[in-house]
């Protein structure tokens, strides 16, 4: 195996790379109009203008290294990122009661975000190399402990729904690697009740079990509650101007439809990231919302074929475990968006603000587009 190869430009997949144009495009002018309108002295745009270079140059470096050599580093850069999330625990940023970021001068690091990526490459190497074994329930501890343990270092930020994206990432990916049903069975025996033991025990006897705070309980039962005094709460308030957001921009939005008045949700708290979706309706309106979802879903699948097409298991297994992060960040931000789903924090791929999310998205395109490169040779 060649580490370092000069890729054939003519077997990457141009459709990934002008979708991904696209909805960069569309995140830094939803951010720009944020900027405008609040008159930030900190123009975040700009930011994320500068995240876009630096993930391009990420993407297009990845391009030159056989994505088989960057899986063989995997447990390296798994263990180098079990110490950076045990150090946000200690050392991190805290914003909004929660520790999540490393703080690097004006610039803000989330390695839960790397995580993601990173255990994609950890668990394609994990399952090659126990190929032969994918009918043993001692494989299925095996990979579950190391998903386990960067699982619950995130819980303890606390970050749910990155724990809970990552959960099924590993179950996707697993059972794309070829575990066996009767090893399936035998987890789903002994997961079932305990999850179900955790679900009553919150939802009916308020009983408090660790890792899950307060603030998510009272988050699901703000959603799915009728209460005014749970509608006007904070969670609930947001995702009721999210929809406010959506539906003022009509059929075609403020920015197709060429109206000059400025938005009209303007105070919705994380606009630029978490709920970015809301000022994509607005500006752009359902027309320019059901774009942007075909858009995703064109993404998704086209790694998913590239996958698929793969000559390798490390690379099949990698492909969908990017498809699998894209597809449901794109899914659980948006329904949170429209109110589908309980209010939390997923960035929508390559439109949210935040440097970490953008670069790991970026990166996370170039390991596809590597797959495609050097299985075609």
């Amino acid at each position: 195996m060649r580490i370092f190869k000069l890729p054939k430009w003519r077997n990457i997949d141009y459709i990934i790379l002008i979708i991904m144009t696209i909805l960069l495009c569309v995140g830094v002018f939803c951010i720009r109009q944020e900027d405008v309108l609040i008159k930030s002295t900190n123009p975040l745009y700009q930011k994320q203008i500068f995240g876009i270079v630096i993930g391009s140059v990420l993407l297009f470096g990845l391009l030159f290294v056989d994505y088989r050599w960057i899986a063989s580093w995997s447990p390296i850069l798994y263990i180098g990122i079990i110490l950076v999330l045990a150090y946000v625990l200690k050392f991190g940023k805290v914003i909004n009661q929660v520790k999540r970021w490393i703080q690097f001068g004006a610039i803000q690091l989330q390695p839960s975000e790397i995580a993601k990526l990173i255990l994609i490459l950890f668990l394609a190497y994990l399952c090659d190399l126990f190929k032969d074994r994918m009918d043993k329930f001692m494989t299925l501890v095996i990979l579950g402990a190391a998903v386990a343990i960067p699982v619950l270092l995130i819980l303890l930020e606390p970050h749910l729904s990155t724990s809970l994206v990552i959960v099924i990432i590993f179950c996707v990916m697993v059972y794309t690697a070829g575990i066996s049903r009767r090893v399936i069975g035998m987890a789903c025996t002994i997961l079932i009740p305990i999850l179900a033991f955790i679900i009553i025990g919150i939802g009916v006897y308020n009983i408090e079990v660790p890792l899950i705070k307060p603030y998510m309980v009272h988050r699901v039962l703000a959603h799915f509650s009728d209460n005014d005094k749970e509608a006007a709460s904070t969670d609930k308030y947001q995702q009721n101007q999210s929809l406010g957001a959506i539906a003022a921009g009509g059929m075609k939005g403020k920015a197709i439809g060429g109206q000059k008045q400025i938005r009209s949700y303007t105070g919705i708290y994380a606009n630029e990231s978490d709920f970015i979706f809301s000022a994509v309706g607005e500006e752009f309106g359902f027309i320019g919302g059901v774009v942007i979802v075909g858009l995703y879903l064109i993404l998704v699948l086209r790694c998913m074929s590239i996958g698929v097409h793969s000559p390798d298991y490390i690379g099949k297994l990698i492909c969908i475990g990017v498809s699998s992060m894209f597809m449901l960040q794109m899914f659980v931000n948006i329904s949170v968006a429209t109110s589908i789903l309980p209010n939390t924090g997923l960035p929508l791929p390559f439109i949210s603000y935040g440097l970490t999310s953008l670069i790991n998205g970026m990166a996370a395109v170039g390991l596809v587009e590597n797959v495609r490169i050097h299985s075609k040779g």
